[in-house]
């Protein structure tokens, strides 16, 4: 039994900003290709297996890394041409924030080293974020919790090469995780956000990579540091908690549902999106959700991957107002009501190609 969000109902945790705002959204996503199709014999599916679960979850294809590449190199992609789009340069940033569940290393954090490859000056601030499925709107409320505070620009940077993270023989989480690192340009400038978080920490062994940090539990023990999801748990989470809060941040920011020209949620499978989307009884015009048979699960990057994907001419030349919700691993969940305006936001960009 998931805890009561609405327990501390006075003690809500619940963010408005005025003065932050996204200038630019760059996704980019592993050079390699792979159909679920023929992936799926070596996971000892059969041929009607197959069918059952392209049509049942949507599983399709996925982009991941073919090399060494890690999400800071995806992420250092993305965030040059975002910069080169807006016609800035480093120097022009103040900060950077890295969020992911795949860094470089343990330690050091990824985002200092990230910043100096951009060519962030040694005047600015850099740090990383340990967050999953919620990560991109937990990123980005401090982004413009920064900027609010007296930060001119700060680069964003979210995603994961959960490829590395998962077996590759698990039909149940391998064939649904892409790699993915987005980079999002938060400025000083009249925009008005809404932000809500939750967390739930009883809720942690749905989503884990057990033996992957310095705690040692007799339930893990001789189990591989490999993503390990209770896909069901996961599944009753989802459909108990967001709809409700999205329910939530609608009437937190004051707007009516046909306020919202798009509902950008993340993407852990076509099933899941659907049975939010009746749920809440949006048009699907309103609220795309092919990202996963696409590209795979982005996770942090699921949401900037979606804009990027299937939304980038919209975004690029129209005043939006998008409704952000996230949630899975932790477990975690966020949403935010946001304002964008002709932003810079190209399609995707598939490898790295300096």
């Amino acid at each position: 039994m998931w805890r009561n969000p609405l327990q501390a109902e006075a003690e809500r945790a619940e963010l408005r900003f005025a003065n932050a705002s996204i200038r630019g959204i760059v996704t980019t996503v592993g050079d390699r290709m792979v159909e679920f199709a023929e992936e799926a014999p070596g996971m000892g599916l059969s041929e009607a297996e197959v069918a059952r679960l392209q049509r049942a979850i949507g599983l399709n294809r996925r982009q991941i890394v073919s090399g060494n590449e890690t999400t800071s190199d995806l992420c250092a992609h993305s965030a040059r041409r975002l910069l080169q789009g807006c016609g800035l340069t480093p120097e022009q940033c103040q900060g950077l924030i890295f969020v992911t569940q795949t860094p470089d290393y343990a330690a050091p954090a990824t985002a200092i080293s990230l910043a100096t490859r951009l060519g962030l000056p040694v005047t600015s601030m850099a740090f990383d974020v340990r967050l999953g499925c919620s990560g991109f709107i937990y990123g980005l409320a401090m982004a413009y919790s920064l900027v609010e505070s007296g930060l001119n620009r700060v680069l964003l940077c979210v995603g994961d090469v959960a490829s590395k993270f998962v077996d590759p023989t698990d039909h149940a989480i391998a064939p649904i995780m892409g790699d993915a690192g987005s980079a999002i340009l938060i400025e000083r400038k009249p925009s008005a956000a809404s932000f809500q978080f939750y967390s739930d920490g009883s809720g942690e062994r749905a989503l884990i990579i057990p033996n992957s940090g310095v705690r040692k539990t007799p339930e893990d023990e001789g189990m591989p540091a490999l993503m390990h999801m209770d896909g069901a748990s996961v599944f009753n989470f989802t459909l108990q908690r967001v709809p409700s809060m999205i329910t939530d941040i609608l009437q937190y920011g004051a707007k009516e549902p046909d306020a919202i020209d798009y509902f950008v949620l993340h993407q852990p499978n076509k099933y899941i999106l659907k049975n939010i989307q009746k749920r809440m009884k949006v048009d699907d015009a309103k609220m795309p959700s092919d990202t996963q048979s696409v590209y795979g699960n982005q996770n942090s990057a699921s949401i900037p991957g979606t804009i990027s994907g299937f939304l980038s001419d919209d975004f690029s030349s129209r005043r939006l107002t998008s409704l952000f919700a996230g949630f899975g691993i932790g477990l975690s969940w966020a949403a935010a009501i946001v304002e964008t305006d002709h932003i810079y936001a190209p399609a995707t960009f598939t490898g790295i190609k300096d």
